[in-house]
């Protein structure tokens, strides 16, 4: 059951996800396994809706992004897919940092691969960070 609650709340952000799996006495492994498999999920379904959450991103946003002008597209110009795909998990959180790129005109089967690197990658390092705090911790005791 604590599990499923840090799988739910890894669909949309590590940066909950992976503390409160450790918070809730989950083994450090566990915690990588059900917080990368929710974050993808959340890549997936927002990959999967495709044209539909851009549309939904340009509306919200307004056309400058997806016209080639802001700040998001500056940033997106500037890394590509590759930079986007591994630092946008950590910084807009998994399933909106796809959504982002999708509505920056990312192609998809491009996009997929690199958000999975960026998952794996954050999620490997902030339960690394997690566990090497909790020993801390315990040892200070």
């Amino acid at each position: 059951m604590l599990g499923l609650t840090v799988f739910g709340i890894a669909v949309i952000e590590i940066w909950g996800a992976v503390p409160a799996g450790l918070a809730l006495g989950l083994d450090p492994a566990a915690v990588w396994l059900v917080t990368a498999a929710g974050s993808l999920l959340g890549v997936g379904a927002v990959i999967l809706a495709g044209e539909g959450v851009r549309r939904w991103i340009v509306r919200r946003r307004g056309s400058a992004t997806a016209a080639g002008r802001g700040r998001l597209f500056r940033l997106w110009a500037r890394y590509g897919v590759v930079g986007w795909g591994i630092a946008s998990p950590l910084v807009f959180a998994p399933a909106m940092g796809t959504a982002i790129a999708l509505a920056l005109g990312a192609p998809p089967r491009r996009l997929l691969p690199w958000m999975v690197v960026g998952v794996l990658v954050w999620t490997s390092i902030l339960v690394g960070v997690g566990v090497a705090g909790l020993t801390a911790i315990r040892a200070v005791r």
